[in-house]
This record gives structure tokens, C-alpha cells and sequence, in this order.
């Protein structure tokens, strides 16, 4: 909760840098993407449970498992996200009861029983 509390504060407070972070992060992540393809271009096979490849330069293996596994970490991000997205509306939801029910108790006339 801490980490997500400062990023919004930080996304409120300064709009336009996270478009630069982010930006940033692009580019060094292309450049490294770029510079190991460029650096591993010697062909290799690929064989898996029988069946083989024909022959691909190293990067395109290497770079098909990182996607892969980015959908897989986004699919399990959205579950994640979907499960905290109903809990929050149920909180919202109990929390505007128990407020109503605390604004009903105050306005109750206090009773003398002397």
C-alpha cells in the first residue's frame, strides 16, 4: 500500500516526470534490447520434445521466452489487480455504512435518566 501511496503522491505532485521515467526506461531497455541482438547473432537449433527448429540467431529464442513470460506476468497482474478492484469497492461500500451509522449515533439527543 506505501508503494502505491507514493506513486500516486509523486504522479500528483509531478505529472510530466513520470512521462520522462518512463521514457527513459524505453529507451535504455531498447538500447540493451539492441545491443545484445547485436551481440548474439550466431545461429543455434532449438529441440523440445521431439521437435527441432531450423536454425535462428540466439536473440529471437531468448527474446520470444521474454514475451512470453511478460503476457504471463500480465495475465497474472490483471487477475491480481481484479481481486483488489472488488475488495476496494467493498471497503468503499462498508466504510460510507459505518460512516452514515457513526453520523446516526451523533445526532442522537443524549437522555438524562435523573
Amino acid at each position: 500500500m506505501a508503494g502505491s501511496y507514493k506513486a500516486r503522491l509523486l504522479r500528483m505532485s509531478h505529472p510530466g516526470m513520470i512521462n520522462w521515467i518512463n521514457l527513459i526506461a524505453l529507451f535504455l531497455l531498447t538500447s540493451f534490447s539492441l545491443t545484445f541482438a547485436l551481440a548474439n547473432e550466431s545461429k543455434v537449433r532449438l529441440f523440445f520434445l521431439g521437435f527441432s527448429s531450423r536454425e535462428l540467431p540466439l536473440y529471437m529464442p531468448m527474446f520470444v521466452a521474454f514475451f512470453v513470460g511478460f503476457l504471463g506476468g500480465l495475465m497474472a497482474l490483471s487477475f491480481s489487480r481484479r481481486k483488489h478492484k472488488r475488495e476496494i469497492a467493498y471497503l468503499r461500500v462498508e466504510n460510507d455504512r459505518l460512516s452514515r451509522e457513526v453520523e446516526n449515533l451523533r445526532n442522537i439527543p443524549l437522555q438524562d435518566d435523573v
